[in-house]
């Protein structure tokens, strides 16, 4: 009997080991998602773009979007400090300030619940199906494809 119990015990280990791989890859997909998704919404002003980042961000756990705001905030200090030594990124830093900014302001709003989390994918949806179909495989290479020259 306590071969048997080891044994449970052994593949109960093994699978609790392969969600917790699987939950921190799906994380990284949804960030690599979001961040792609700011990339373009930023330097293009797709608003399917901008409805893709909220809609990752709002997937997102509570931890998780903090890091999302984090990258925002990174990014923005990025281009300032290019900005500063290279006066062509001037209008791009612009640019992602105003769109970063915006993000920020509408990610931090509160806590998503399921019903928010919903509604976010259902205008994702009608906005860009290709994006919510890519959002839900955590597929970040849906904007690499629809605009290479972003990400060279």
């Amino acid at each position: 009997m306590s071969t048997a119990l080891a044994i449970l015990i052994a593949i109960l280990v093994v699978l609790i080991a392969a969600v917790l791989v699987w939950m921190k890859s799906q994380s990284k997909s949804i960030n690599d998602y979001f961040c792609n998704a700011v990339k373009v919404y930023a330097f293009t002003g797709s608003q399917d773009a901008r409805i893709a980042a909220l809609a990752a961000a709002k997937v997102a756990a509570g931890a998780q979007r903090n890091s999302m705001l984090a990258y925002l905030r990174g990014m923005a200090s990025d281009f300032k400090q290019m900005s500063e030594s290279e006066s062509e990124f001037k209008p791009f830093t612009d640019q992602f300030f105003e769109a970063a900014a915006e993000l920020e302001k509408e990610i931090s709003v509160k806590d998503w619940t399921i019903s928010d989390i919903r509604v976010q994918k259902e205008e994702l949806g009608k906005a860009n199906p290709d994006y919510l179909n890519a959002l839900n495989k955590g597929d970040a290479s849906v904007f690499v494809r629809k605009f290479p020259h972003l990400f060279k």
